[in-house]
């Protein structure tokens, strides 16, 4: 079946020497063959990637980041079954030390998404268009902040070898691909195969953040996805995150975003008609 990269992005912000990214690709889409130009983390938001990356398969699924490095050659296959959302920042190697340079190539290549790596990235993407000329500075404080939280969740986790996150990962996978089904911590717990305090041991000691928080605040950026894109109410939306009320879903926009859904709405579409 031939592949074909049909994707559409959704916000945007950078420097010369940083970039960030949000982009939805469709079921079946592909992205290269490309060389990369710079340390780039990858962050899927929704489904996953197969990255073949000089002749290496890596895989990235929702809840998961990646980092890649200048100059390998890299291919992208996104998942059949449903679209792919991935968020990006792109660190140019100017930026880096050598030290920096030979940490980052000592790293795990694919990590889970920590709330403080999350929060960054979106940070870093909610820039208005308007502020990018006065906002260079911040960009590139921001670029190099995501990529040494990522370094950092490393040492954590490699610091920690007996603690090796499957459980962790089992969870991330639950909540990637189950994303309005109810859910409690000990029901969450149960698919992870660990007890509940175990589990929030886990959340605790590799993404800063407990079990239940990273799932509402993961079903509240498929929200913010979907308040962005589409004409959907929020009633709609939140019970379609799988939100217990539209005020549970309001709560959540306005304690990660720091503004109601129906603001978030505008600022967008205000946003992507500057565009």
């Amino acid at each position: 079946m031939e592949r074909k990269n049909i994707s559409k992005r959704i916000r945007y912000a950078q420097t010369s020497k940083i970039v960030f990214g949000d982009v939805v690709y469709d079921a079946g889409s592909s992205l290269g063959p490309r060389v990369q130009c710079d340390y780039q983390l990858v962050v899927m938001e929704e489904g996953c990637v197969q990255v073949d990356v000089d002749g290496v398969k890596m895989k990235i699924n929702a809840g998961e980041v990646g980092l890649f490095f200048p100059g390998a050659k890299e291919q992208f296959v996104f998942t059949d079954d449903r679209k792919s959302r991935h968020t990006w920042c792109a660190v140019s190697s100017a930026m880096l030390s050598d030290e920096l340079m030979a940490e980052c190539h000592q790293a795990q290549r694919v990590l889970p998404v920590s709330r403080r790596f999350a929060q960054l990235i979106e940070m870093g993407l909610s820039i208005p268009d308007l502020a990018m000329s006065h906002s260079h500075g911040l960009v590139e404080a921001l670029g190099m902040a995501v990529l040494q939280e990522y370094l950092f969740s490393w040492q954590r986790t490699h610091a920690h070898p007996a603690d090796e996150p499957d459980a962790i990962r089992r969870a991330i996978e639950w909540v990637g691909a189950d994303g309005s089904e109810p859910i409690d911590l000990h029901a969450l717990a149960k698919l992870s195969g660990v007890s509940a305090a175990q589990l929030v041991k886990l959340f605790k000691l590799h993404l800063d953040t407990t079990p239940m928080r990273y799932v509402w605040e993961t079903r509240t950026r498929r929200g913010a996805q979907l308040l962005r894109e589409t004409g959907l109410t929020v009633s709609e939306i939140a019970y379609r995150c799988g939100f217990q009320t539209p005020f549970h879903f309001s709560r959540w926009v306005k304690q990660v975003h720091g503004m109601s859904p129906k603001e978030f709405r505008e600022q967008a579409w205000s946003s992507g008609l500057q565009r």
